[in-house]
């Protein structure tokens, strides 16, 4: 027999390739017998580079360190991956992400992209034709104004004076005017896909201010005057471009990042499992597996909103495969994940536990899980075969 193991973090408490390794284990002290491949997965946003760092699936890699521009003007020491193929992959999170900076001193009207701009310039002087960008964790609600600073746009307000670099969110209401004649000539030429994982527009009650602006440290008014601001941005970029991207799902991911990808480089924005899944080769290690084993902390109906486990059981589907998930918890909900391609689902948690407990145990509780389950379906094919 061949398990796929692929599952995503359990979070605040344990590593994908801690899971992964804490259900090798547990299936191994019942049948040593059988082929495990550990695939640690993640969807795309924050920790994409950690995970395709530690997995044996993405060989080739060239880790770049970079110092950029952070989203509160510090300086970071930022990480992308070269493939090849003239491949990059790059992490928004590494440049402008919530968790450079202590919660009580973020700010989303002053944080700014700019330093992911960077990363994709260094990327493209590199020779890079085909750059990947994670989206998620992002500190920023800037509609990517720095990041498009970064790669040569110049703003005007309506005085025609140059927007100083790095803008921010709080500047967006001042643009009046965009100047592209300076924009990386390499732009036009790459290929660009990014992990995007909300369908979220650009502006309105469901866009990138209102949804995703109070978790990166905006108050009722400050939101008011950033979607003012937004709604600026994209009026001036809607005439200036001829291109208006504020209904386009996923517009408003990462704090209107989507946008200006969508604006500057016209990219892809895909499902981020979908991204992560191509890039380990997943394809050809699930094809080959007699079942696939995935999950995360808690599975539940919001879970079949592009979440890491759903990604996997379709890809699983598509070869037949059954899956089976494990879960700290399942909520409410949860059984609708039958519908898509999870067979069975099991909680690791053996009893009534605390959830402080069940976090501090996560791994021990994963691999007497994993053990329950293997042994499980050991017994259900002694009795099928009889």
């Amino acid at each position: 027999m061949k398990i796929v193991i692929a599952i995503d973090s359990f979070k605040g408490s344990c590593s994908a390739q801690q899971a992964c390794r804490a259900i090798a284990s547990g299936i191994n002290r019942y049948r040593k017998d059988i082929s495990i491949h550990q695939l640690p997965i993640a969807d795309g946003g924050e920790g994409l580079l950690q995970i395709l760092d530690e997995s044996p699936s993405l060989s080739g890699k060239i880790k770049h360190r970079v110092n950029v521009t952070g989203p509160y003007g510090q300086t970071v020491c930022a990480e992308y991956f070269s493939l090849s193929e003239s491949r990059a992959i790059i992490e928004m999170a590494q440049a402008s992400g919530l968790e450079l900076t202590p919660k009580a001193q973020r700010n989303a009207a002053k944080a700014s992209s700019y330093g992911l701009g960077q990363l994709v310039k260094h990327a493209l002087d590199a020779g890079q034709t085909h750059i990947i960008i994670g989206l998620g964790g992002s500190a920023t609600n800037d509609g990517g104004v720095g990041f498009a600073q970064a790669l040569g746009a110049r703003f005007f307000d309506k005085e025609k004076r140059l927007i100083p670099s790095p803008a921010s969110g709080s500047d967006l209401i001042h643009i009046a005017y965009i100047d592209t004649a300076q924009l990386h000539p390499a732009l036009a030429n790459v290929r660009f896909e990014a992990s995007c994982d909300v369908n979220n527009p650009l502006l309105g009650a469901n866009g990138a201010t209102r949804i995703y602006g109070p978790q990166k440290g905006a108050d009722e008014t400050q939101l008011a005057a950033l979607e003012r601001g937004m709604e600026n941005y994209h009026r001036v970029l809607t005439q200036a471009l001829g291109k208006d991207v504020n209904q386009t799902p996923g517009a408003g991911a990462a704090g209107g990042m989507g946008a200006a990808l969508l604006w500057f480089t016209n990219a892809a924005l895909r499902p981020g499992i979908e991204l992560v899944l191509e890039l380990l080769n997943a394809q050809k290690i699930i094809s080959e597996a007699d079942l696939v084993i995935t999950g995360e902390g808690k599975l539940d109906e919001q879970s079949s909103y592009g979440k890491a486990p759903v990604g996997v059981a379709m890809l699983a589907a598509a070869y037949n495969k059954p899956v089976v998930a494990l879960a700290g918890s399942l909520g409410e909900g949860a059984s609708l994940l039958h519908q898509h391609h999870i067979d069975a689902m099991w909680s690791i948690c053996p009893r009534p536990i605390s959830l402080e407990d069940a976090m501090q145990n996560a791994e021990p509780l994963l691999a007497d899980a994993a053990e329950s389950l293997i042994r499980t379906l050991c017994v259900g094919s002694r009795l099928m075969s009889q």
